[in-house]
């Protein structure tokens, strides 16, 4: 029933209900014969109706409805849409094309057949454009013109869609984000330090340097400032940006084979780069963001930061030689004593599963507090791993009312102007107490592992981070040093700090560099004795005969590439036990990294948690190898750990139903930097 006959048909029904009330009244109301009354109701009904449905056939006459067969109807229309500049086609649901313009069939590269379908020419589903999220049109590119393509569908089911050449349009977008300004900051690492007289010839690697980076700037068209000593910023264009990327940034490579002095050290380079849509000012301070974060993960590498933070690396795969860097101490003392002094209480937090880098750690920053006057809270859980000097602390008359019990206390010290380190973690994840982060306004992070994200959900008032430093304990070593009198820590404190240091370096045989070593003989004229320091990493025979079982399963995965596996029916206790075998399958000749994947036992649920520990000759970043897991750690040092519905960028998807043979899949795709789809 069309539009016209529904207005006739609801035009008669309400003329006879007004002809009846209409006869009721005359009935009782007129005084007259009742065939009287019945033949004057149905006379004024039948004019009305009449009349009433002549005015309706007008009417809808006047809105061009007619009742000539569709096809006579359409053939203006037809005409209109045949002689259209604009391509126009229909097809019935399967995208068989059924008729279409002249415009059309001039932008085909051939000519079409009957029963052709759409996708034949292009990739297109016709399907597609009635959907209603493609109500503004559908991109299309067809012989080598993009079209915005528009359908509609008729009671027939025949699909109508017309197409708009926006390749005008296209072409100038392209050419805007081709010529989008994308700032770079550059800086030649460690120049702070040779440029104070190290090496007498560095000047002249870095004028080197400087040539390189001014011709690698005019290769890609772009301008580049040297704005101070070893410092530069540079403008491209962001189609040059793409090609930077292809090309993993050689520019890394070829500033190495610049060297300096007698041992032929190489010349390294940190870019952070601004991929963003902002104004200019804010797309340097985007740029210096990442280049800080290049140089907190190692530095001899480019971070890319898009306007959502998500960060690109490329590079970071040479060793950072500890003995080129200075810790800068005595800075980060003076930045920090201000912010100490000014404190309302003062807390400190390392990471779970507390190793004794993080204990040590905690402690020298609890040391410093204490040197003025401020009596600290330490927020370190026990556990098997550091249970001996802990509980050496824990009776000693200066700590035993330091420590944070997670049983029983509560933070009700903190305040508005209360203080929060950070050592031994920068990454959030395994914060030992996350929340803390979020009721603390300033927090100082003190790390010595690169950093494996750039995203923090909170801003530090300082963040020390520095990746050359063999340890936690020789940063804060070296900062008690600066500021306290000799003979100030305590022997059983500086074995601790020595311990450490021994624990990260693998007594002293890994990340050894100048600083390592001067913080040692701090600490040795302070007391500390290595064989004292050494009896806190013995074990018993228990855990000698589990490691020497997970050592059994050595496999190599590739070349100088092994694996050593634990038990899902027997899980470890410490994540240290997987670090201790990781680091005995170094000992084996012809091994480059070594990893050790075991499943941690977990008191507080029936969920799997399994622990990755890595550790290479120094050839391999497998810090690197772990981000792709979630974890991080050191060029020659790192672990992670993996849980179901944890976030792996392996995989860009939450972690479900881990096993050891899923977590092991995960870790050779890691290493061989691939991608897996696990089933």
């Amino acid at each position: 029933m069309n539009d016209k006959t529904k207005a006739v048909v609801i035009y008669c029904i309400v003329c006879t209900v007004l002809f009846i009330i209409l006869f009721t009244v005359l009935s009782y109301s007129i005084r007259m014969p009742g065939i009287m009354s019945a033949f004057i109701a149905a006379a004024v009904y039948c004019v009305v109706v009449i009349g009433g449905i002549f005015l309706i056939l007008y009417i809808f006459k006047g809105f061009g409805v007619s009742s000539e067969p569709p096809g006579k109807g359409l053939k203006p229309l037809l005409g209109l849409l045949t002689s259209m500049g604009t391509p126009v086609i229909v097809t019935n649901g399967d995208g068989k094309i059924t008729w279409s313009n002249l415009a059309f069939q001039n932008v085909l590269p051939v000519p079409f057949k009957k029963d052709q379908t759409i996708s034949q020419f292009c990739n297109l589903s016709v399907r597609s454009l009635l959907k209603e999220e493609n109500a503004d049109g559908v991109i299309c590119e067809l012989n080598g013109n993009y079209y915005r393509v528009y359908g509609c569908q008729s009671t027939n089911g025949q699909i109508t869609s017309v197409w708009i050449d926006i390749s005008g349009e296209k072409q100038l977008v392209e050419r805007l984000e081709n010529e989008r300004i994308i700032i770079a900051s550059v800086i030649v690492d460690m120049a702070d330090n040779f440029l104070s007289g190290l090496h007498d010839n560095y000047a002249q690697a870095s004028a080197a340097v400087s040539r390189l980076l001014y011709d690698w700037a005019a290769d890609n068209r772009g301008f580049i400032n040297e704005y101070e000593t070893g410092k530069y910023v540079m403008i491209i264009n962001a189609e040059h940006l793409e090609s930077l990327r292809r090309s993993s940034f050689a520019i890394l490579d070829e500033v190495k084979k610049i060297t300096f002095g007698e041992d032929a050290i190489p010349m390294t380079i940190s870019v952070g780069i601004a991929d963003s849509n902002k104004d200019l000012s804010a797309k340097y301070g985007l740029a210096k963001e990442a280049m800080q974060f290049a140089l907190q993960r190692g530095g001899d590498q480019v971070v890319i930061k898009n306007d959502v933070g998500k960060a690109e690396f490329f590079g970071g795969t040479s060793k950072h030689d500890p003995q080129l860097t200075s810790l800068n101490a005595r800075r980060l003392i003076t930045q920090a004593l201000p912010l100490l002094k000014k404190a309302g209480s003062v807390l400190i937090m390392g990471h779970k599963n507390a190793d004794f880098d993080c204990l040590a750690a905690c402690i020298g920053i609890a040391k410093i507090c204490l040197l003025y006057g401020k009596k600290p809270v330490i927020v370190v859980k026990r556990n098997k791993n550091i249970e001996k000097p802990y509980d050496m602390l824990k009776e000693s008359p200066d700590y035993k009312d330091l420590f944070y019990d997670f049983d029983r206390d509560s933070f009700d010290m903190i305040e508005s102007d209360s203080l929060l380190f950070i050592v031994d973690v920068n990454n959030p994840f395994i914060f030992e107490y996350p929340k803390l982060t979020e009721q603390v306004s300033k927090i100082i992070i003190i790390d010595h592992h690169r950093r494996a994200s750039s995203d923090m959900p909170f801003d530090p008032e300082i963040t020390y981070i520095e990746p050359s430093a063999s340890s936690a304990s020789e940063i804060v070593s070296q900062m008690i040093e600066q500021i306290a009198p000799a003979g100030i820590i305590t022997p059983d404190e500086a074995n601790l700090l020595l311990a450490g240091m021994q624990l990260d370096t693998n007594n002293f045989t890994r990340d050894c560099g100048a600083g390592t070593y001067a913080a040692a003989q701090y600490l040795r004229r302070e007391g500390a004795d290595s064989s004292v320091s050494t009896e806190y990493f013995n074990l018993d025979r228990d855990d000698f005969m589990t490691e020497l079982k997970i050592e059994s399963t050595m496999r190599q995965v590739k070349d100088g590439f092994y694996i050593c596996t634990g038990s899902d029916q027997v899980p470890i206790t410490e994540p240290a036990t997987a670090a201790r075998v990781a680091e005995t399958i170094m000992r084996i000749k012809g091994v480059h990294a070594s990893f050790a994947v075991c499943r941690l036992k977990t008191p507080n649920g029936p969920d799997p948690l399994y622990t990755v520990s890595a550790r290479s000759d120094g050839t391999v970043n497998v810090q690197v190898i772990l981000e792709r897991l979630g974890g991080g750690g050191h060029h020659s040092n790192a672990g992670a750990q993996l849980s179901n519905g944890k976030t792996v960028p392996l995989l860009d998807k939450p972690t479900e139903d881990l096993n050891m043979r899923t977590v092991v899949l995960l870790l050779e795709a890691a290493i061989n930097g691939g991608k897996i789809t696990l089933e």
